[in-house]
């Protein structure tokens, strides 16, 4: 089974999420590029051990780069960014940074990760929420009054998810202990302080490993234990815009009253889908490609890219699959000898939106494909 592995980074009493193993990857990749001669990211974002100190005259690559942090939008940022980049590095002795598409798409993993993966956990924050909105019911210690199990006699608490799915799986047990009552909302930074807290209370040993498994197995499962209600206008896709991991798991213990009964998942599939959806914000919308299409002609691509003797489109790289990575690994790549082409005979370079990244994609995937 293929796991993606998210590291916790304790700082004193706090926890902050940091990337999976290709977003780590990215991060050595912005370190060995060069990226950081002119680029800075926080070291309050994902704690001192990850700070990627740079030059500081670009942004920082911590800061939003775009409204909505989709691969898309990734892709489109940096490409309208490469004739600002090569001018700036052609002033100074800057490394220029030459990715393949992989590299990009760690690249892009590590910068998504930067937004979001959630910031460090309060546990002085988690047992105020505590002790509203759990401690009717649950005590801290053996001789604690409660109904319900003191938090001394839990099960280890590994991490948030943990946490959300025991709730989960207890759906029923809680809705008769609330008789009626209003079910107790929280968010995703509650989930993240409460547990830090929890442990605590546990004397949980220091775990810094958070396994978030695969997302595409996260798909069927998704179709099958929710997709009668989530289909068609009513999809995940159109609820995951900017959200944090753990907003994700907050929205499937805040959507419980709204179902007849919480589906019976096991830990194991119930990370997955919580990973599947949180990766489709990632991805972004898929794009059209008679959409495509016009792009392709209205930014002037089709003027240097159509078939010799001909007006037939022809793909920038002919039998390759496209995708938002390798845009930017061609336009940093080959394409600086086109950008320098473009500034001879005194042609834009062509802005794009994520849209934009999104139909291209689709529509280049289409180019050398035999009619059917």
């Amino acid at each position: 089974m293929n796991k993606k592995v998210v590291s916790l980074l304790l700082a004193g009493a706090a926890c902050v999420w940091a990337a999976d193993a290709h977003a780590q990857g990215g991060a050595e990749v912005l370190r060995n590029q060069g990226c950081l001669e002119c680029h800075d990211v926080r070291p309050e974002v994902l704690g001192p051990a990850w700070w990627l100190a740079g030059g500081g005259t670009g942004p920082d690559l911590a800061n939003r780069l775009a409204v909505n942090y989709t691969m898309p939008a990734l892709a489109a940022t940096l490409w309208n960014h490469t004739p600002a980049m090569w001018a700036e590095m052609s002033s100074t002795v800057a490394t220029r940074p030459v990715l393949n598409e992989a590299e990009w798409e760690d690249t892009f993993r590590s910068l998504y990760a930067l937004q979001f993966f959630d910031r460090p956990a309060r546990a002085r924050r988690g047992g105020r929420v505590f002790r509203s909105e759990c401690a009717n019911c649950h005590g801290v210690g053996a001789n604690d009054p409660g109904p319900g199990k003191p938090v001394s006699e839990w099960t280890r608490l590994e991490d948030p998810i943990a946490l959300v799915y025991r709730m989960w799986s207890h759906a029923s047990v809680m809705k008769e202990a609330f008789g009626g009552g209003p079910w107790k909302r929280l968010e995703g930074e509650d989930f993240l302080d409460l547990t830090v807290y929890l442990q605590s209370v546990q004397n949980v040993p220091r775990n810094e490993q958070v396994s978030l498994l695969d997302p595409s197995e996260g798909g069927f499962l998704t179709a099958q234990h929710c997709g009668t209600c989530h289909g068609g206008s009513d999809t995940f896709a159109a609820f995951v815009n900017n959200k944090t991991l753990m907003d994700i798991g907050a929205a499937t213990w805040n959507h419980i009253p709204l179902m007849e009964s919480a589906p019976v998942l096991s830990p194991d599939d119930y990370r997955k889908i919580v990973a599947y959806v949180w990766e489709l914000q990632y991805r972004g919308p898929a794009g059209v490609a008679s959409r495509g299409e016009l792009v392709f002609g209205d930014k002037g691509c089709v003027s240097c890219h159509r078939s010799p003797g001909n007006q037939r489109p022809q793909s920038p790289r002919a039998g390759h699959t496209f995708t938002p990575s390798s845009m930017v690994a061609l336009s940093w790549g080959s394409g600086r000898e086109m950008h320098r082409q473009m500034q001879e005979q005194g042609v834009p370079w062509p802005q794009l939106s994520s849209d934009d990244v999104s139909d291209l994609v689709a529509y280049l995937n289409t180019l050398g494909r035999p009619s059917r």
